[in-house]
């Protein structure tokens, strides 16, 4: 169910002391030099930022964020759901927000995502991703308010994305078995925000908050990340049925239609056509796969985590100057 969001969720935004940002990397110091000097540029000074090494195997990493005077924190165990749930334990703040970093923060873009949180029932909010070759100038859609668990499939994307902390916490944070630098590398986003629409708490889109995505993909790398995505879909799919039953099947039906739908619109794009095989196609791996993994709730319990990775000392030259990314 959609609705228009009303006055009461966008009558200001909180103020910036109540609001953490996350940000993870993992070996891009040159990325992350660029993304802190966006950030540095659009952020009020209250905003407490936080940069989440996701297994770096150098400390340019941390060189880059003790550079610009960040708050940085390490997980040894790689992987972009394990260093989010870093990122959520490391803050009191009320509200985080999570970005990345290839993505350049537009202007007001934190003021415009926290503001819908004055409504109570507000779990989450999403903002929208632009391209980087996306030159036009039309308005953002209206902001719209999300209820139905189904509904989070298309909610938003990770790139732009803020939650109640302790709603969130209380979900079990971002499922460590889902997203990048896992097997299944994908829709932890959709999968949390799926589930604080399930807890009863409201999803809301807020078109208006922008961030740029600064990095285009090669033809070999957007099929190789559809095929994660794919896989990332099934297994939440199929964690969704095992743990809720008829929802989760309602969940796995949408999730198939809108892949069905996307493909039918694509294929005359020969790129956008293979990358539509490859997400359906891991679609079908994912679901299978994750089979025989045990559920807590909803989230998987991580069984096999990816291996500890050793901070090795890098050389100075690894790291670029700020804003040269």
């Amino acid at each position: 169910m959609r609705t228009s969001l009303g006055e009461d969720g966008r009558s200001a935004a909180p103020a910036g002391d109540r609001v953490a940002l996350v940000l993870c990397t993992r070996d891009r110091p040159e990325f992350l030099a660029g993304a802190l000097d966006a950030l540095q540029r659009v952020l009020p000074e209250t905003v407490e930022v936080i940069v989440v090494d996701s297994g770096s195997v150098t400390d340019a990493t941390r060189r880059v964020a003790d550079r610009d005077g960040i708050r940085y924190v390490r997980s040894d165990i790689p992987g972009l759901s394990i260093a989010r749930n870093a990122g959520v334990a490391a803050t009191t703040r009320e509200i985080v927000v999570f970005t990345d970093d290839d993505c350049e923060l537009q202007p007001d873009a934190i003021e415009r995502l926290t503001a819908p949180f004055a409504a109570s029932t507000v779990g989450a909010v999403t903002g929208r991703l632009r391209d980087h070759s996306d030159t036009s100038d039309a308005e953002p859609p209206p902001a719209r308010v999300l209820s139905d668990t189904r509904d989070g499939l298309a909610a938003g994307h990770g790139a732009l994305m803020a939650f109640r902390t302790a709603l969130l916490r209380q979900l079990g944070g971002f499922d460590p078995v889902l997203g990048a630098g896992r097997d299944f590398g994908g829709a932890e986003d959709l999968d949390a925000f799926c589930r604080v629409l399930h807890s009863g708490s409201t999803v809301v889109q807020a078109p208006d908050a922008v961030v740029r995505h600064l990095f285009t993909r090669s033809d070999d790398d957007y099929i190789r990340l559809n095929s994660a995505y794919g896989r990332g879909i099934g297994a939440m799919a199929r964690k969704w049925v095992a743990a809720t039953g008829g929802e989760g099947r309602a969940l796995t039906r949408l999730a198939l239609r809108r892949a069905a739908v996307r493909l039918a619109r694509r294929l005359g794009d020969s790129r956008a056509r293979h990358g539509q095989w490859a997400y359906l196609r891991g679609f079908q791996d994912g679901y299978r796969r994750a089979g025989h993994l045990s559920v807590d709730g909803l989230v998987f319990r991580d069984q096999n985590p990816p291996a500890a990775v050793d901070l090795a000392s890098s050389a100075p030259d690894t790291v670029t100057e700020r804003g040269t990314a």
